[in-house]
């Protein structure tokens, strides 16, 4: 069962009612499945969700169908909703996915990307070098992810940023929340700069291009860092921020 903490429930001054508490609710679960306070193939327990986030069953139901529909979990007749299970083979075509769609999202920003959406990426990135030199990756992580969902917000398309979210969610339940070792984790930055040169030059190509090579090659750190038995991976052993 969820342990639960003061800053768990959903709050009912935050989460409204009718469609906005659903969405609330299956962006909390959602976040509760990435973050891997609920395991990888393990059971939603219904009673004892509702009750930690204080909605009713049938407002979790909802929000269950929405995270079914984004392939976070599997809904099995007469036997419960359980958090999707994701093979090595769907994580690399994911990352296949996900290189076309950073290719376009590079282009796009370049064109579409306001000065001040730049300077606050550069910003970003500038953060996310401190915090890789003071070794603090749970903040690297999350600027990390900032700095991919700002690339997205700068295409000004929500059909693509959304298919961006769901690729990436899915792949957060192979490769879970993993530390990455100082090497990999400079690679990326470097990576960075480079999506950043293309952006700031307003390069749509060199951008583009640049945005899926770094996908490209995490893929490649991801195959790396995997320990393999019987032609399929135990477990991720590092890669935690190289998105």
């Amino acid at each position: 069962m969820p342990s639960r903490s003061a800053a768990d429930p959903v709050s009912p001054l935050a989460r409204g009612g009718g469609s906005s508490l659903v969405a609330t609710i299956a962006a909390r679960l959602e976040r509760m499945i990435i973050s891997g306070e609920i395991e990888s193939g393990g059971k939603l327990n219904e009673y004892a969700l509702a009750h930690q986030l204080e909605v009713s069953r049938t407002a979790l139901r909802e929000a269950v169908r929405l995270l079914e529909q984004s392939g976070l979990v599997v809904i099995e007749p007469n036997r419960g909703v359980f958090v999707r299970r994701v093979s090595l083979k769907e994580a690399l075509d994911v990352f296949d996915v996900r290189a076309g769609l950073v290719y376009t999202a590079g282009r796009l920003a370049a064109a579409r990307a306001s000065d001040a959406q730049l300077a606050a990426l550069q910003q970003r990135h500038v953060d996310m070098v401190s915090t890789w030199e003071a070794r603090e990756i749970d903040r690297y992580y999350d600027l990390n992810l900032g700095f991919h969902s700002d690339i997205m917000a700068m295409t000004g398309n929500d059909r693509l940023a959304s298919l961006y979210e769901m690729m990436s969610n899915q792949l957060h339940l192979f490769r879970r929340r993993n530390l990455g070792n100082s090497a990999q984790l400079e690679l990326s930055l470097n990576e960075h700069a480079k999506i950043l040169e293309g952006l700031n030059a307003r390069d749509a190509f060199k951008a583009g291009r640049a945005f899926e090579r770094h996908v490209q090659l995490g893929r490649q750190r991801m195959l790396d860092t995997l320990t393999f038995q019987d032609g399929e991976p135990t477990r991720p052993l590092r890669n935690r921020a190289d998105r």
